[in-house]
């Protein structure tokens, strides 16, 4: 196993493909997509089951490995979070390497 961080981004899903392009532009290693993610914060509930997506979340998980990688991933979907919303959480975790 290789020790990697773990960026979770959970954003609304209209602005999906946006953090796609940003993710590829930003050169993230890869990503993982939950569409049509649900819960509660501080804008309120957040459903899954609106036929618009209008109040549905999305989370993106990413790995990275090099530090330079996820600083450049971190500070480049700031601004994006910051006009629209949402959350970007870090954690350390151990990347199965196969």
């Amino acid at each position: 196993m290789k020790p990697c961080k773990r960026i979770e981004i959970v954003i609304e899903e209209p602005l999906a493909r946006r953090m796609e392009q940003l993710l590829k532009e930003l050169g993230a290693p890869g990503y993982t997509l939950i569409p049509r993610a649900s819960g509660s914060g501080d804008r309120g509930l957040r459903r899954a089951d609106e036929p618009t997506g209008t109040s549905t979340n999305c989370v993106f998980i990413v790995a990275a490995d090099d530090p330079d990688t996820v600083h450049r991933l971190v500070e480049g979907i700031r601004p994006l979070l910051s006009r629209s919303g949402g959350i970007c959480l870090i954690s350390d975790a151990q990347w199965l390497r196969h």
